[in-house]
């Protein structure tokens, strides 16, 4: 495993080293995931001013109370165009592997060290864990949200009812999970927001958090360059 021992040699979290880095995400697909992100972020603040009378100073942030509420499901509709592009372009990724339980047996190690010292790939089974949360509680929310968009899906009371009630509990459900997302990728384990800015990160950050895929992308850069 001299990957993940690079890795561990180069500091906490695989933070330290200044050897030129590797390619983690294109430029288009940075750019979904902060269209994603930001669109998110909208529904999370414009859904708040809706739901909870006491966040209501919020709507301020979109013009105010009519204009929100014209907005939020728009918003809606571009966070849901972003899932669906996630969905199609990363599902085979993100599929689940036997070693996968392996690195959730060991996930108390994984969260006080940043590494389980398991050969993991591009993506780690917290990842393709947070993927799939993701994907498919912002289809419910979508799907929940219709009936509540100014009678555009018609249907008895009841039907609004429940509606409403799983809308509300999926969105904090995804607020809780995207906090928790946050403080992952920028406090817990420093290096990572560079993936989803510049595209890059460090060779020491990819030998220690995903060797596996550090020594695939090692090789074909070393290809090349001949």
């Amino acid at each position: 495993m001299s990957a993940v021992r690079a890795g561990a040699d180069a500091g906490v979290n695989g933070e330290a080293g200044a050897a030129p880095g590797l390619e983690r995400y294109t430029f288009v697909e940075r750019i979904v995931h902060w269209f994603v992100a930001l669109t998110f972020i909208a529904l999370m603040l414009s859904g708040f001013a809706l739901g909870y009378p006491r966040a209501y100073f919020l709507s301020g942030l979109f013009g105010g109370g009519q204009t929100m509420r014209f907005l939020h499901p728009w918003f809606g509709v571009g966070f849901t165009l972003g899932i669906l592009w996630m969905l199609v372009s990363w599902a085979g990724d993100m599929r689940m592997k036997a070693s996968d339980r392996e690195w959730v047996r060991r996930l108390r190690t994984y969260a006080g060290t940043g590494h389980t010292g398991l050969d993991t790939g591009r993506y780690n089974a917290g990842q393709k864990g947070y993927y799939w949360f993701s994907v498919v509680l912002g289809l419910v929310l979508f799907l929940t949200g219709l009936p509540l968009w100014g009678g555009l899906v018609g249907g008895a009371a009841g039907l609004h009812h429940i509606a409403r009630f799983l809308h509300h509990a999926t969105f904090l459900l995804m607020v809780g999970g995207f906090i928790i997302h946050v403080y992952l990728s920028t406090v817990m384990f420093p290096g990572t927001l560079s993936a989803m800015t510049t595209g890059r990160v460090t060779r020491a950050w990819a030998a220690f958090h995903h060797p596996a895929w550090f020594r695939t992308q090692d090789r074909r850069k070393a290809g090349a360059a001949r």
